[in-house]
């Protein structure tokens, strides 16, 4: 097998393993939902309470939290500024709830101390990828003399946005910190254990690096 062969294999499992990368950490969340995702919170708030008592604590009064179509949801807004929140988080009071709106309200926290950059932007654009790659495949299907060269390209280019992807989730373990340690502090996390309270804000960490599979019109169509 000639060099040049070889660096095109590798370049499509390289692909192939970025591309499965957001399925993989939907798999993930969904092992811990299955464990620990039915825990309550004890202290008994929702996850709209959690985000504004995070947002009040850190001093940020300027935030509104939301209630927003599943689509558009989970995400915090920074020109608004606004958190989104599903109906499913906004009224939950499981401890998975709780985490995934602390987790928003953190970057809210990170907004106020300049240290949020372009993250919503950057989710926008992965989202936007996640939708549209299934075209670029069936156009590459279409294009059969140069169906390679089109593996290749696609290849090339979902290994960089995960890379890119997956150099943005220090951000976001600091945006679940932040919230975490508010709510430690005010005491709302008492009575559950360190496993579940890991479980949750990892749960609510990874939804980011699944955001190309979970915020996709093909997999609501088709693997709901």
């Amino acid at each position: 097998m000639n060099p040049e062969t070889k660096l095109l294999g590798l370049l499509i499992l390289m692909g192939i393993f970025a591309g499965l990368s957001p399925w993989l950490a939907w798999r993930k969340i969904q092992a811990l939902e299955k464990k620990h995702g039915s825990k309550i919170l004890v202290r008994g708030i929702t996850g709209e309470q959690a985000a504004k008592i995070i947002l009040l604590r850190g001093g940020v009064s300027q935030v509104n939290v939301d209630e927003t179509w599943v689509i558009f949801s989970n995400q915090y807004s920074a020109h608004e500024p606004a958190i989104k929140l599903s109906s499913e988080v906004y009224y939950g009071k499981r401890l998975f709830d709780i985490a995934r709106a602390a987790r928003l309200a953190g970057h809210a926290l990170q907004h106020r101390d300049r240290l949020y950059g372009k993250l919503s932007a950057w989710e926008s654009l992965i989202i936007f990828w996640g939708n549209t790659w299934p075209l670029f495949i069936l156009l590459s299907l279409l294009g059969k003399s140069r169906f390679l060269s089109a593996v290749v390209v696609f290849a090339v280019i979902t290994t960089f946005l995960m890379v890119m992807h997956f150099l943005k989730y220090s951000q976001i373990r600091d945006a679940a910190a932040r919230g975490e340690i508010v709510l430690t502090e005010a005491k709302l996390l008492e009575g559950h254990p360190a496993e579940e309270i890991d479980a949750a804000f990892k749960a609510a960490c990874l939804d980011y690096l699944a955001l190309p599979y979970t915020r996709t019109w093909w997999r609501w169509m088709f693997f709901r």
